[in-house]
């Protein structure tokens, strides 16, 4: 998964809401996990990902058996966050109700993801338009809090903005107004050849 903020819930700690899951117990039709953070969860959540508050954090998974060896998670995560307006550093809610899934496979499995050493110098091969390879995991247990806290933090808009905020008094780039590159400049040579072609 990717890592999105400065201080990730991806690095080594444990899970907000730990929800151990071991995989060679799990059911044919599956396991329902679901979890809801309290008070002093949500303020712990709330300082892992760097934001103003987190209202609220819910899971709702189910985890299935995948390969014999493997896990099939699939769920949502919910809650309501506030931000720091990107322009006028104003609190911005919002409403996260994300549906995610993720296939898990210990080490050494056929599934695993692999690199292909002699088509990329060793790099990972993953197809844009195909499902995400599986993931390893160690051990017997995947945590499914773990997993649901990524997801969370991933579903965080990276530019929140208030209704209010005004970008007019931005600019990009000015650029030189000789610049060749300014498209400001070439209408206004345009402009002053329709001119003099009028008045000739």
């Amino acid at each position: 998964m990717t890592q999105k903020h400065n201080d990730p819930v991806t690095e080594k700690r444990d899970p907000l809401l730990s929800l151990p899951v071991i995989v060679a117990r799990i059911k044919s039709l599956g396991e329902v996990v679901k979890a809801k953070a309290d008070a002093d969860q949500c303020a712990e959540l709330c300082r892992r990902l760097g934001i103003l508050s987190v209202k609220s954090f819910a899971i709702d998974a189910r985890v299935t058996p995948f390969k014999k060896t493997g896990a099939r998670m699939e769920g949502r995560v919910m809650g309501e966050v506030e931000q720091a307006c990107v322009v006028t550093l104003k609190p911005v809610l919002q409403v996260i109700d994300e549906p995610f899934s993720l296939t898990l496979v210990p080490e050494g499995s056929p599934f695993a993801r692999k690199s292909n050493d002699e088509l990329s110098g060793g790099e990972m091969i993953i197809d844009p338009e195909g499902e995400d390879p599986p993931e390893v995991f160690e051990g017997e247990v995947i945590d499914v809090g773990a997993y649901a806290e990524e997801f969370f933090a991933l579903a965080l808009d990276d530019y929140p903005r208030a209704d209010d905020a005004d970008f007019h008094d931005h600019i990009e780039d000015k650029g030189g107004p000789d610049s060749a590159d300014n498209p400001f400049a070439a209408l206004a040579g345009l402009k002053d050849q329709l001119s003099t072609d009028g008045e000739n």
